[in-house]
């Protein structure tokens, strides 16, 4: 909306309050209610937020010696700028609206370790090449009859009630079963805004997968937080509780971010990855952006596969990819190339959880893309067939054909903080910063005693 649409709206009555935030390291959207009359008085101006939004960890506790957000420094403010192309209505509540904000210092400087600052700096990086990236997320997620209390009271173990008993991956009856929440869940969101292009029963107990449409990848990765942020709240609304982790059960399958990209010219008019002469379609700019994608994957893991669960579910024949081999329509591949239209062929890398911050899934995609782009890099051999044929991966590591991925978040971290071409095309102080709260979530989990541990030593050990 421009500001007209948004004056007219509060001056008729019909919003009351504003959810202003922005996406956390995690992705998370967080932020504060402001009243209508407050909003337009300080829409210019922006919104005061303490710094600890990038201070502490999902769990809220503060990190030690941060540079963008300290104790010695009294957790002074940010300030919050509204984008008013990302203003909507919210149609589970009544008169309430939501705003995405930017984020700078009082001073006027952007806040360069903010997720959204990072994507947009990619983004004004490809228009200069001429290209307009465009993104959408597919995401899988879990449903549970819990509420707040009773996830806690059941301490968030293998005890809570899935929405929806057994497997039942595709089927119909199912979904009808679930459509008194789920449905709910995709129309509002169409109301919302968000435009769900399907969704389906998954292969797990209570488990769906929803697909948003594409459009330009800033959009895509607003939309996404704001799905998951709506999702929750319409869950709550109603009793139950979602999951987004990657890995909930170790007696069941993994929840997976599978994510779109494709290179449009500035005016939105082509796909610059098609070109009607080339072999499968694929233009020199499409293979240039997948040799890149491929070759910095493990650069970009901990953006893929952010927490210590996210690398739960990367585990062999389970439909998550484990090296970076790529394939033309073959899900057993770290990157599906679809080639089914001029308009929509595309990338769909198939390496990011559910977990992950989408800002920062896109952020990788692009400046690995990019990076290939403006090296012109030769793409590798595609693999045909079994992905996760123990010959084929063999074959494939040794002649470099592809490379495996970082099985745990230390590893990852390790390559993120070592690569040049993060630092480039993410900015050093957002590596630094994402590496130190990622070095701290090791630590963290590194202290805990699980209940695998419980069962497998106390009684006999």
């Amino acid at each position: 909306m421009n500001l007209a649409e948004v004056k007219s709206l509060i001056e008729d009555g019909k919003v009351e309050y504003i959810k202003l935030g922005v996406p956390d390291i995690d992705g998370i959207f967080r932020g504060k209610r402001v009243a209508a009359p407050f909003f337009l008085e300080s829409i210019e101006a922006g919104f005061a937020q303490s710094d600890v939004l990038f201070g502490w960890d999902i769990a809220e506790n503060v990190l030690p010696n941060l540079k963008v957000s300290n104790i010695n420094r009294g957790f002074g403010d940010f300030v919050m700028v509204p984008d008013l192309n990302t203003f909507t209505l919210v149609p589970w509540e009544e008169k309430v609206a939501t705003c995405v904000c930017d984020l700078w210092t009082e001073h006027g400087d952007p806040i360069t370790v903010s997720p959204r600052y990072v994507l947009k700096s990619l983004l004004e990086r490809a228009r200069g090449l001429g290209l307009a990236p465009m993104a959408a997320s597919e995401l899988e997620m879990r449903f549970f009859r819990e509420d707040q209390v009773s996830l806690r009271a059941k301490d968030f173990g293998p005890a809570l009630i899935p929405l929806n008993p057994g497997t039942n991956c595709y089927v119909i009856s199912h979904a009808t079963a679930d459509d008194y929440l789920i449905g709910q869940i995709v129309r509002q969101m169409r109301a919302y805004g968000i435009e769900i292009e399907g969704y389906n029963r998954e292969h797990g107990p209570g488990m769906y997968e929803i697909n948003m449409r594409y459009s330009a990848a800033l959009t895509a990765a607003d939309r996404t937080m704001l799905f998951k942020n709506g999702v929750k709240e319409i869950c709550h609304q109603n009793g139950f509780t979602p999951t987004f982790m990657a890995k909930w059960n170790d007696q069941e399958d993994g929840s997976s971010g599978h994510t779109h990209m494709s290179l449009w010219d500035v005016d939105g008019e082509r796909n610059v990855f098609w070109d009607d002469n080339a072999e499968d379609h694929m233009s020199a700019t499409m293979r240039h952006f997948l040799a890149g994608v491929l070759q910095k994957m493990p650069d970009f893991m901990a953006l893929y596969a952010p927490t210590i669960n996210s690398y739960k579910r990367y585990i062999e024949g389970t439909w998550t990819p484990l090296n970076t081999a790529w394939g033309m329509d073959n899900r057993t591949c770290a990157v599906r190339v679809i080639n089914s239209g001029r308009k929509s062929i595309r990338l769909e890398n198939r390496v990011p959880g559910a977990d992950a911050n989408f800002y920062l899934v896109f952020s990788g995609m692009l400046a690995s893309g990019l990076y290939g782009v403006e090296h012109q890099l030769e793409l590798s051999p595609r693999l045909d067939g079994n992905a996760y044929s123990q010959a084929k991966i063999e074959q494939a590591l040794a002649s470099g054909q592809m490379h495996p991925l970082a099985r745990n978040l230390t590893s990852a971290t390790d390559l993120f903080e070592q690569s040049e071409v993060a630092r480039e095309y993410l900015g050093a102080d957002f590596v630094e910063h994402f590496v130190t709260t990622r070095r701290w979530e090791v630590q963290e989990y590194e202290k805990a005693v699980t209940n695998w541990e419980r069962r497998r030593y106390l009684e006999l050990i």
